[in-house]
């Protein structure tokens, strides 16, 4: 939460066990760059378009149902298209909202890949999250399986998707990774080395 200037990322102590600190590392750079990237502000701004859409759609719902009696007798005539936007605007609102979530993870991932040089600590991490997140009840019915969301109702791209993206951005030997020079976080940010490891097994 909060902004570039001041903010604050929290962190279980269940993650903590569960993540190697590559793992975390990456896991965290991924969440830095939401909050350099203005995404809190920016999914606040969409999710108050969505209800000020919603309630525009209650308020117009209620007038209309107000003057039915005289759209029934002929004295007021209402396009077609009036009642249907009524109707399904805040659905596609919420949609619309869904996207520019799923948009904006893509991009969080990308700028933690920037940050550390290391697509596959944070493809580590999110498989094994999205091992660990499964519900009781998938788990009984289902073991090692999920039951798939439709993609266009989840606040996250589909796991796999992300995997497969970030393993993309290694260069074809696993070295030097395959993303151009930018400029980001305010700084010039240098391209990003492979990961190292060291004789006691810390990375770094």
């Amino acid at each position: 939460m909060g902004n570039p200037e001041d903010s604050v990322v929290c962190v279980s102590d269940g993650l903590f066990r569960l993540l190697s600190p590559r793992e975390m590392a990456g896991v965290l750079a991924h969440e830095i760059a939401h909050i350099a990237h203005r995404d809190l502000w920016l999914m606040g701004l969409a999710d108050t378009m969505s209800r000020a859409v919603s309630l525009a759609s209650w308020l117009g719902q209620i007038l209309l149902f107000a003057n039915l009696p005289l759209i029934v007798v002929g004295a007021v005539t209402l396009p077609l298209i009036a009642p249907l936007a009524l109707a399904f605007s805040p659905t596609v609102m919420a949609l619309l909202q869904l996207a520019l979530s799923r948009r904006r993870e893509f991009d969080a991932d990308l700028g933690a890949v920037r940050l550390t040089g290391d697509p596959e600590g944070l493809a580590s991490a999110l498989t094994k999250l999205e091992r660990r997140v499964g519900r009781f009840w998938e788990e009984m019915f289902l073991p090692g399986r999920r039951i798939p969301e439709p993609s266009l109702l989840r606040t996250h791209p589909p796991t796999e998707e992300r995997i497969r993206k970030l393993r993309s951005l290694l260069g074809p030997r696993g070295g030097d990774l395959a993303i151009p020079p930018h400029r980001e976080f305010g700084l010039e940010v240098p391209r990003p080395q492979a990961p190292r490891f060291h004789r006691s097994g810390f990375w770094y």
